[in-house]
């Protein structure tokens, strides 16, 4: 668990963790330089589970967690988030999963979205067959990297952990997606993970044509690995994905509105409202004649009427999904 000024949720990432009904496990939380409460959160807790590992200055979590995984023994392992929060029966299920199928080399599992207080935003189900992922992970990345549990071999089999050239973001996509095209793969329908989102979380605050549009990439090296057995960074070609993402950027030159109402769709799939509303006024005001731009800020008004009415009758938080049904299915 990377922790880079983390102190405002930690405790309840850490919590979620100790209550697993699997118990045989090590805790390993790495304090990324932090200048907050984080530190001193992590060894507030005696449970002998937990290993506190230090860095003088923050290192990011690409190059933290390519540092460390080389000294996993477990048979498994997974690499989770500081601000979110785990199901208590997260890790028994998968370990089950990938214990009954021998071939699956990662488990991943569906989740809640949740907001900075919580409650829920919407639940994403994420696919369980593995033609079926593997057909729609030249689209969009179908595994949450921080609900996966991989087994140990995936170590050797990529030298390269994760990839600095996906940035933080995207490194976990991009991993998922090099395991789900080498080994079979799969997920658990059931929602065992809350998601939290920040605002203050770097790929919604600098959000860019590229940033947008990484996972576009994902599928374009994936593409190349089946195509040709390696991708572009693997060759070492790097120029090839960089020309990839240039190309990208095109539409976005072209219509200077465009920018501001993709960043408004993608605030509101996160929930994050008052973005997705400000960005879709800033796109009319940048191209007001622009029919497009105004459909979009009347479709996004209608969406954000919708998900205030909703949460008005049906506003439930994490802790209560925990103990329904619901929270298990």
């Amino acid at each position: 668990m990377p922790a880079f000024n983390a102190a405002l949720y930690l405790q309840e990432a850490i919590e979620s963790l100790l209550v697993q009904t699997f118990v045989d496990f090590e805790l390993w939380i790495i304090d990324d330089g932090s200048t907050d409460e984080t530190q001193r959160i992590a060894k507030s807790y005696k449970d002998t589970r937990i290993k506190i590992i230090t860095n003088l200055v923050n290192q990011g979590r690409v190059k933290t967690i390519n540092k460390l995984v080389k000294d996993i023994q477990s048979p498994y392992f997974t690499i989770t988030d500081a601000d979110d929060v785990s199901h208590p029966q997260h890790l028994e299920k998968q370990i089950e999963i990938l214990k009954q199928d021998q071939t699956l080399m990662m488990c991943g599992t569906s989740f809640w979205v949740v907001d900075e207080q919580g409650y829920t935003v919407r639940k994403l189900k994420l696919l369980t067959d593995l033609t079926e992922l593997r057909a729609k992970a030249l689209q969009q990345s179908q595994f949450l990297g921080p609900t996966t549990v991989m087994r140990q071999e995936v170590l050797s089999a990529f030298p390269d952990f994760y990839r600095a050239y996906l940035r933080e973001e995207f490194a976990d996509a991009d991993l998922a997606t090099l395991i789900l095209d080498k080994y079979p793969a799969t997920n658990i329908v059931e929602p065992l993970y809350y998601y939290r989102i920040l605002r203050s979380s770097l790929s919604r605050r600098n959000v860019t044509p590229q940033n947008l549009n990484l996972h576009l990439l994902v599928g374009f090296l994936s593409q190349q690995r089946r195509t040709n057995d390696q991708d572009c960074l693997q060759r070492n070609a790097t120029e090839e994905a960089d020309r990839f993402m240039h190309e990208i950027e095109d539409p976005y030159n072209l219509d200077p509105s465009f920018l501001f109402r993709h960043q408004a769709f993608f605030h509101l799939y996160w929930g994050l409202n008052d973005l997705a509303f400000e960005n879709g006024r800033l796109a009319i005001s940048k191209s007001p004649f622009r029919a497009k731009n105004w459909a979009s800020f009347l479709y996004i008004i209608f969406r954000i009427g919708l998900f205030y009415l909703n949460r008005s009758v049906n506003k439930v938080h994490y802790r209560q999904l925990m103990t329904t049904h619901e929270g298990r299915s």
